[in-house]
């Protein structure tokens, strides 16, 4: 069988929405419309506006504000990394958390968990309705590498949950179509997996192909099932489709380091990029929209017994 056809676009297929606002992560659109990033080198989030109006400082995180998300309470929710990953311009100090914030609101982000974690990276909903995070434990690569976590953190119980403790530098995050498919970027190991998940457990899926792509960082799901991941080292952004075959790439340039992806738009149908250099952030048109965020609510079941904790 002949390999699959791969579409390959370049920067000139996007349009910058913004520039010069730091080292961009965490791209979230709001359910009214509205794009939010994170700068983790200046401790701050920023509006940025598909109609080419310029960015604008929103709130100051301190630290190194790093993935965000949108919760089911319509609040942002921020993976905070302490600001010890990278050099930060804010003053405000703050130890590696998680942070939340209301945007339609005049407040700052306030800690909702602290303690037990190394520098936490990304973050998604799922269905259960609980914040899933990945935490590294160190940025190495190759012998240097260290195993971090990913955890699961129910705001109803204000409880959080190690799921794995086994994956090489956990970076992007996000759920499938299907509640219980979790796919998790292993940046140190260049690959996505997924993973079966429950309220306590996360066992590798044998039945989906180990996606292998270089230092994939933030990753997002499409309505389909597919899979956009943003490979910060190698300067690209390749699309998987649902079986996990290449099916596009956006070559955003040596040396750019893409960081991250969500989709924005009325219509879901614009791939927003962050990119560390020059601090931007780009939108590609897709033909396949995404999902909403946060995805909608699974049917509520029974907590197996949990094993590690947050103090």
């Amino acid at each position: 069988m002949a390999a699959p056809s791969i579409i390959t676009r370049t920067v000139d297929n996007g349009l910058t929405l913004a520039e010069n606002i730091g080292f961009t992560e965490g791209p979230v659109w709001t359910t009214d419309g509205r794009l939010f990033v994170t700068s983790v080198s200046r401790g701050a989030l920023h509006e940025v506006f598909l109609d080419g109006r310029p960015a604008v400082a929103a709130a100051e995180t301190g630290g190194g504000p790093n993935g965000m998300t949108l919760g089911y309470d319509g609040q942002l929710w921020i993976t905070q990394n302490g600001g010890d990953v990278m050099p930060t311009r804010s003053q405000l100090p703050v130890s590696p958390s998680i942070q939340v914030w209301d945007y339609r609101a005049s407040t700052t982000p306030s800690t909702i968990s602290s303690g037990n974690v190394d520098a936490p990276s990304d973050c998604t909903f799922g269905p259960d309705g609980a914040l899933w995070f990945t935490d590294p434990n160190g940025h190495g690569f190759g012998d240097a590498a260290l195993p971090g976590r990913v955890w699961r953190y129910d705001p109803a119980a204000d409880h959080a949950t190690v799921v794995l403790d086994d994956v090489f530098f956990p970076n992007g995050i996000a759920f499938g179509p299907y509640p219980d498919h979790l796919y998790v970027a292993e940046t140190a190991r260049n690959r996505v997996r997924r993973y079966l998940v429950t309220a306590s457990t996360a066992t590798v899926d044998h039945d989906f192909p180990e996606i292998t792509v270089p230092t994939p960082d933030g990753i997002t799901i499409d309505a389909q099932g597919g899979l956009w991941v943003a490979g910060s080292k190698s300067g690209t952004v390749t699309y998987f489709d649902p079986a996990g075959q290449m099916r596009e790439q956006l070559a955003i340039g040596e040396g750019t380091m893409p960081t991250s992806v969500c989709f924005a738009g009325d219509a879901l149908d614009r791939l927003i990029v962050t990119v560390a250099k020059g601090g931007r952030v780009l939108a590609f048109p897709v033909e396949i929209p995404g999902s909403p965020t946060p995805p909608a609510p699974a049917p509520p079941a029974s907590s197996p017994a949990q094993t590690e904790e947050l103090p």
